[in-house]
């Protein structure tokens, strides 16, 4: 790890940045939601889990890193 000064105003650009990502990942979390139950077939029922799950760690992935190097 890089133990690199950030000046604030880079940090706040960056949380900036990855909050309209979060804000972007929650929407798409609800629809791959939606998706999965208005799915009939079982196969596809376990792909919109998988991609649901693929995309609640993405989420966790940008939350921490904008904790972690995002501080306030």
């Amino acid at each position: 790890m890089s133990s690199l000064k950030i000046n604030r105003q880079d940090k706040n650009l960056m949380r900036k940045q990855l909050e309209e990502i979060l804000s972007i990942q929650k929407d798409l979390d609800k629809k791959i939601n939606n998706y999965q139950q208005e799915s009939v077939v079982e196969e596809y029922r376990g792909f919109w889990q998988e991609l649901g799950q693929n995309n609640k760690d993405s989420i966790q992935r940008v939350s921490r890193y904008m904790v972690r190097k995002c501080n306030r």
